[in-house]
């Protein structure tokens, strides 16, 4: 069977390096790059951890890794736009031990040794877009911002994409404000770019996500397989079950959303999402685009017809 061809665009975390390790090795995906971008933490810091996990794949020769944009499009031009977050606290020293969904840098992988390419993420999405034969698919699963400015420097690529598959938004569930999960919230403008693009996007949101839940005891059997791969994706799944445990608590107690893993799942086996719709899309401000951490997205159930190609998941199953 063809491979199918993606490229991957992260802020690398806990969540991007579990979905990073799942796309580069599995067999029915050819990776044929890694974007990076600002999100979980800053682009140095989501840089390094992409290539440690390149490193602990042994990947460094054949999936090359590119930084791309350090800021949101324009979304921290105004200091008081992402002032505002109802978010509990992701960080928490208890007992001498700092709980968290994301540490600063991979701590249980060693500082890598590949190097990212001299090429930009942004160039490099024209570049390998604008070379193909639109078989293409975009998994984007931190903001929107890379592939957003690659749309506005070259329209043309649009017609080049087979499709997005995006972790973001959420409807009933979100996670940076009462109205907004925090892909979206971060770079509002380039989300709003990309989801009204006209491409076949494929949104994974919140609601899909926390219904695919991981718990401690999957991920002490994973941890038994005893690789160096399987080791890592444990440690990563404790960390985020601590955090969720303690700031978030999920309907299964020990347990966390699989978040990034999900969408790359996806992209594999359709069959991981069910009740895919399609939505007409609309963003909702309540001071227009004044404030970001306000914006919503949101779709309308009893329309058929998209108007711009998004489909959205309502309803994910485990890994």
């Amino acid at each position: 069977m063809e491979k199918t061809k993606v490229i991957l665009d992260v802020d690398t975390g806990s969540d991007d390096a579990i979905a990073i390790m799942m796309a580069v090795l599995h067999p029915d995906l050819d990776v044929l790059g890694i974007t990076t971008v600002n999100g979980n933490k800053p682009l140095p810091n989501t840089t390094e951890n992409t290539l440690r996990v390149i490193d602990l794949l042994g990947a460094g020769d054949k999936v090359p890794v590119y930084m791309g944009c350090a800021d949101p499009m324009v979304a921290e031009l105004t200091p008081d736009r992402h002032a505002e977050s109802r978010q509990a606290p992701q960080k928490m020293e208890v007992g001498g031990e700092v709980v968290e969904y994301h540490s600063e840098y991979l701590d249980m992988l060693p500082p890598s040794t590949t190097k990212a390419q001299e090429k930009r993420a942004v160039p490099y999405l024209i570049d390998t877009l604008m070379a193909s034969q639109g078989d293409i698919t975009l998994i984007p699963v931190g903001p929107l911002t890379n592939i957003a400015l690659a749309m506005r420097a070259e329209p043309r690529i649009k017609e080049k994409i087979k499709r997005i598959v995006i972790m973001g938004g959420g409807h009933n569930i979100t996670n940076r404000t009462s109205a907004a999960e925090f892909n979206i919230w971060k770079d509002p403008e380039a989300a709003q770019i990309v989801l009204t693009s006209g491409c076949q996007v494929l949104l994974v949101p919140l609601d899909s996500t926390h219904a695919g839940d991981v718990t401690l005891a999957e991920s002490r059997i994973i941890r038994e397989m005893g690789t160096p791969v399987a080791v890592a994706v444990a440690d990563l799944l404790d960390q985020r079950i601590k955090a969720y445990d303690m700031f978030q608590p999920q309907k299964i107690a020990g347990s966390t959303p699989p978040h990034d893993a999900l969408v790359v799942a996806s992209v594999i086996d359709p069959e991981v999402l069910r009740d895919v719709q399609f939505r007409r899309w609309m963003w909702i401000s309540a001071e227009e685009s004044a404030t970001a951490e306000r914006w919503w997205t949101a779709g309308y159930t009893r329309i058929t017809l998209p108007i711009y190609r998004l489909r959205w998941t309502v309803t994910g199953s485990g890994l």
